[in-house]
């Protein structure tokens, strides 16, 4: 059974078609946000080979932190970004209760004090390791929830051009501070560049945004109707995507959730551009559903991003995961551990995003409060297959396959809810079909992946070409999808 032969037709979605095609509106931001993603693979790379497995677990855990600490603001961010977009299509004025305003407040209130309680902790632990780490954690998370708040309010005020600028520019400040920074100090020195970095982009920010903080009642009651459930369901899906290192930590402590932290970076290539299709299909999503309906911009959604996404983006990333075996033995030849589980991480990326295209649906629809059932399940999957995995000796790459399995679960039960939501007939089969070629793809790659063993040039090749021989069931329908990315 082919893609072709299960997929089915999308009702027409009536006035969101006038917008050009996707892959012309995505090119120029795709571009700069390549470059930023590469910029952050290429740090990742940089301080695992100058700080070793051990403590670049150490990094990783930090990195881990850090983004729990984004919940500290209750989802105040996406709600910040739905009030600004509302006030800008109904012509609102821009006042001194904005909302923006009582969103750094707020960020500030929580930020602060969560940032106050790890420097205290870090006096009462007795490892040095971890006083380094909640230190880092204190200074480093704060400043990068500034930072978030800056970079909403450019994107949906200034545009993505002023957005695009500051997103590769900190990125770069980061390779330059915190991998110059841990030659000097080691770890304490990739904490601080990091700082560091993110400081100097809310200082380039400043001169876009107002960094005058408020803290008023009712747009924060606003702000939090709208964010609280995004803030649960992010509260879950982080640690859907981060309990399989979690249970690699426990169980092998910092160094085999080095090379395991290694394999699992590459997941940011696919989930970059799924981000790159949200920033510019986010604000259409929401002001199609302002004017037109939830069920005709769900439609558009489906038809013109996630589609394409979900059955163009698994045969490529499947194949640059081969790849990537001959090149991490010879620029890292301490992490050929990473190896395999990374081959699965590339289209797990691809799941996750999925999920957060799928995502900009369901708050459209106002229907946020259904996904943290969904990545609560998700959730409990990769938690069990991780821990079996470890138990019947599947190793790191039996681990990547339970996170993979995981991601595609959340991502089935968010896509089948707006499916629905969107009126599109026979949801379930929908849904097969979409997830179907990254399914496959799993299956080829696992499979081609047997074939290399030394990671040798010519090994991966013969890899490559036995998977693009068990991809060729799915070739009819990339022409499809081809078009709706270009008209």
């Amino acid at each position: 059974m082919t893609s072709t032969e299960i997929s089915l037709s999308i009702p027409s979605a009536g006035q969101a078609r006038p917008h050009p095609g996707l892959l012309r509106r995505v090119a120029a931001y795709g571009l700069s946000r390549g470059t930023t993603e590469i910029l952050v693979v290429l740090r990742s790379v940089l301080l695992a080979a100058l700080l070793g497995p051990a403590a670049f677990g150490s990094w990783a855990l930090l990195r881990m932190g850090m983004r729990y600490s984004g919940l500290a603001g209750l989802g105040v961010f996406r709600g910040l970004e739905v009030e600004l977009l509302h006030a800008d299509a109904k012509g609102i004025a821009r006042r001194q209760d904005s909302p923006a305003a009582t969103a750094l407040g707020f960020i500030l209130l929580v930020g602060g004090g969560l940032s106050a309680l790890a420097i205290a902790a870090s006096f009462v632990v007795p490892d040095t390791q971890y006083r380094l780490l909640l230190r880092g954690f204190a200074v480093a998370s704060l400043a990068e929830l500034i930072y978030g708040y800056a970079m909403v309010c450019i994107r949906v005020r200034s545009g993505l051009r002023h957005f695009a600028v500051l997103e590769t520019g900190t990125a770069a400040f980061h390779i330059l501070l915190a991998v110059g920074l841990a030659r000097i100090w080691g770890l304490a020195g990739a904490f601080a560049g990091l700082t560091a970095g993110n400081l100097i982009g809310i200082a380039v920010a400043a001169r876009w945004v107002s960094l005058r903080p408020a803290l008023a009642l009712e747009p924060l009651r606003r702000l939090l109707h709208v964010g609280l459930p995004v803030a649960l369901t992010s509260c879950v899906g982080i640690l859907l995507v981060t309990s399989d290192r979690w249970v690699v930590a426990f169980w092998g402590g910092p160094t085999m959730l080095g090379y395991y932290a290694l394999g699992a970076s590459v997941t940011s290539g696919a989930a970059a551009l799924a981000l790159v299709i949200r920033q510019v299909v986010f604000r259409e999503v929401y002001g199609e559903t302002f004017s037109a309906g939830a069920a005709t911009a769900l439609r558009a959604h489906l038809e013109r991003a996630l589609l394409p996404f979900a059955r163009l983006l698994p045969p490529v990333l499947g194949a640059l995961g081969l790849l990537a075996g001959p090149v991490v033995a010879r620029v890292l030849p301490g992490y050929t551990a990473a190896i395999a589980p990374a081959r699965l991480f590339v289209l797990a990326g691809a799941a996750i995003g999925l999920v957060n295209l799928a995502a900009v649906g369901a708050v459209a629809a106002g229907q946020q409060r259904r996904l943290p059932m969904y990545a609560g399940g998700a959730l409990a999957l990769t938690t069990v297959l991780s821990v079996l995995a470890l138990l019947g000796g599947a190793g790191l790459e039996g681990v990547a396959a339970a996170a993979l399995a995981g991601h595609l679960s959340y991502a089935a039960a968010v896509l089948r809810l707006i499916v629905k939501e969107s009126g599109t007939p026979q949801a379930d089969r929908f849904v097969l079909s979409t997830l179907l070629p990254l399914v496959w793809c799993a299956v080829a790659v696992a499979v081609a992946g047997r074939l290399i063993v030394d990671y040798t040039i010519a090994s991966a090749v013969l890899g490559l070409g036995v998977y693009v021989l068990l991809l060729l069931p799915l070739g009819a329908g990339w022409r499809t999808e081809w078009r709706r990315l270009r008209y």
